[in-house]
């Protein structure tokens, strides 16, 4: 009895002992913690390197300061009744000749006439500028086959079918709802309407919300026949502008709860996301970020580029009353935007680059009073990537577009070969093989870069992105995208006078680790795991051997969990997966990682996340790999605020907060 009492004893002793120790160990947690938030605090600013532009702006700025404020987006008949709307707010066109946007006052005049006029002589504007580059082929057949005039005539009525409001197309209607657009156009638009609730009207049978309309798209610098609906019916079956807990019509509060999350990343009903939502999210990157999230915001400001105007705008004024602020950013573009001349000269608009001269800027005191300068824009630089698409062909015709991952799956062996075939290609500048539409984008871009005067001041890098799963494979490694870099670092004397200015900086960020799918390496389907990353590694390696610095990856946290893995020796790929550890550190030393924490809380699973390791990224900092924090896409998930509450931790400030407090960020780093 007096052992078994010295025992207890002992236990409580070690018991108490423990406790005071877990406490002290908390204590110092806190203390920590506190320092590194005073740290934070002090930073004069901070740089935002990984963000979308179209993935900014939450559904405060997108549905309350733009979709239903009738004074950024009159209505139609506010349009065709004041020539002040028109003036204003209608089209932004562009004169390819002078190198300039088209002055307020022309341009009224101009499609003032070619309403009126179009009908009774449509071949006239075959030949006249700027009319002749607005209209192809394809628009004149698709007038002809819908019947369609500019203005419908009856006696003494006039009804216009070119559209000034905003025309939102069915297609992009079904992305943003989140409804599968391979069915017959009619199914869809039927899904569409109960969506939005037009079947709860009574007057849903003579009221016509969907019809063929003729608008202007200013992205493309093309006139357009869309079907779709107009902002102004959109924006009265979703309440109007009557915050959603404030409409008491159920079908209105559901419309509008469906074009939140057209915008942002929420709750079914559009409030903000439970645990559960996130399981829908995780993994399922195409459709549910991308195109749900961005279709809607595609139709606005291909029609109304003062709108990408006026995000840039919002995004640089939020970055500015953020606690510390960020003072440099790089936001990824699409190439395709990159290579219009006009969409830079609307990208340029609060840009500190000396002698780069904005067009769009001599219009905003009188057209965009939300849009004048406020001090502000002149505190931050920003700069852009030219984002490239990841997606390539079907390596083999055995296996189909639809279903990336099977080739990894079954012939993981060929699928590395083809990638060892690109190198070959590239080392000895032939062609590509499967990047020849990225190649194709890249010279359309070089083109435009050469007329573009500060193109490379103004574009710093590339960025491939997109949909990683299935798709690991990575463009630059083709020579001409090695050379185009090189020539952008000012290596090729005629190019560098062509561009007008180049920057040594020049450098590539790879989305990769990323959309990965991880299977347990016990599992056979584990070799497609394997094959991704591996394919990753060695395009990485071969970039860094061919550009040697100024070689980024965005996420790279499926590299953690690689290097997390206890080779299974019973498994072919164990002999890859011991190259890429055994090698990591020589590779990825010089290459950061930007990594986002609430953007990868969102769509990525747990087991990619290596959520079961107390310090995140404990592999990648054991290789001394360099981590950089951003925010990805603050407005698909908006981050508004930090777990504790502080003022002013928004965007990037409130990642910062939440590395801290997660141990993401602790003394040591």
């Amino acid at each position: 009895m007096g052992i078994e009492n010295v025992q207890v004893s002992r236990v409580k002793l070690f018991i108490r002992r423990k406790r005071r120790s877990s406490l002290l160990e908390d204590i110092d947690d806190q203390l920590n913690t506190a320092l590194l938030l005073q740290c934070l605090k002090g930073q004069d600013g901070l740089y935002e390197l990984h963000t979308h532009l179209l993935g900014m702006g939450n559904i405060s700025f997108w549905i309350q300061d733009i979709l239903i404020d009738r004074a950024k987006l009159p209505t139609q008949n506010d349009f065709i009744n004041d020539d002040s709307f028109r003036c204003r707010l209608g089209p932004l066109v562009w004169n390819t000749k002078e190198k300039c946007f088209i002055d307020r006052t022309t341009t009224l005049k101009l499609f003032d006439e070619l309403r009126s006029s179009y009908d009774s002589d449509p071949e006239k504007y075959n030949c006249d500028e700027p009319f002749k580059g607005m209209m192809s082929d394809e628009f004149h057949e698709q007038m002809k086959h819908h019947e369609l005039n500019f203005q419908d005539k009856d006696k003494d009525k006039v009804k216009d079918n070119f559209s000034y409001d905003v025309v939102f197309s069915l297609e992009n209607l079904a992305k943003g709802l989140g409804l599968e657009a391979s069915e017959p156009r009619d199914r869809i638009q039927a899904a569409v309407e109960e969506k939005l609730g037009i079947h709860t009207r009574s007057d849903w049978v003579e009221h016509v919300f969907f019809k063929n309309w003729i608008i202007f798209n200013a992205r493309e610098q093309k006139l357009q026949i869309v079907y779709g609906i107009q902002a102004e019916e959109l924006r009265m079956l979703i309440g109007g502008d009557k915050p959603i807990d404030q409409i008491i019509q159920p079908a209105q509060r559901d419309a509008r709860a469906h074009i939140i999350n057209a915008f942002s990343m929420m709750n079914a009903d559009g409030s903000e996301p439970c645990s559960v939502d996130f399981h829908s999210f995780r993994g399922a990157f195409t459709p549910e970020f991308y195109p749900r999230r961005y279709a809607l915001k595609d139709s606005m400001y291909s029609q109304r580029l003062d709108i990408l105007a006026y995000l840039l705008w919002h995004v640089l004024h939020r970055y500015d009353i953020c606690l510390p602020p960020v003072t440099y950013c790089e936001f990824s573009v699409g190439c395709r935007d990159l290579s219009r001349p006009w969409v830079v000269d609307i990208l340029s608009t609060f840009t500190d680059i000396e002698n780069l001269r904005s067009t769009f800027k001599e219009f905003i005191d009188i057209n965009f009073p939300w849009l004048k300068p406020r001090g502000f824009e002149k505190r931050i630089v920003y700069r852009f990537l030219a984002g490239f698409k990841r997606e390539t062909p079907p390596v083999s015709n055995a296996y189909s577009d639809d279903k990336p991952t099977t080739l990894f799956f079954e012939v993981p062996h060929y699928a590395i070969h083809i990638m060892l075939k690109e190198f070959y290609q590239s080392d000895q500048e032939k062609p590509t093989i499967i990047f020849t539409e990225q190649v194709q984008r890249l010279l359309e871009m070089k083109k435009e870069a050469e007329t573009i005067p500060y193109f490379f001041d103004l574009v710093v890098g590339l960025d491939l992105c997109g949909d990683e799963l299935g798709h690991p494979y990575c463009p630059f490694i083709a020579f001409e995208f090695i050379k185009f870099v090189k020539e952008a670092r000012g290596t090729n004397p005629k190019f560098v006078e062509e561009a007008r200015g180049t920057n040594p900086n020049f450098g590539i960020r790879i989305h990769a680790g990323e959309n990965v799918p991880f299977i347990r390496p016990e599992l056979p389907g584990y070799r497609l795991f394997v094959a991704h990353m591996y394919i990753l590694y060695r395009c990485i390696d071969f970039l860094n051997k061919k550009l040697k610095s100024h070689i980024r990856v965005g996420h790279g946290v499926a590299f953690d969990k690689l290097l997390s893995i206890k080779n299974h020796k019973y498994r072919k790929s164990s002999v890859l997966v011991a190259e890429m550890q055994r090698n990591a550190k020589s590779v990825f030393a010089e290459v950061p990682f930007e990594v986002n924490i609430t953007s990868n809380f969102y769509l990525l699973g747990d087991a990619v996340r290596n959520v079961e390791k107390e310090k995140p990224l404990s592999y990648l900092y054991d290789i001394h790999v360099p981590v950089v924090l951003s925010t990805d896409n603050d407005g698909i998930w908006p981050i508004d605020k930090c777990t504790l509450g502080h003022q002013s931790h928004h965007s990037l400030a409130a990642e910062y907060c939440r590395a801290i407090t997660t141990r993401f960020i602790t003394e040591e780093n």
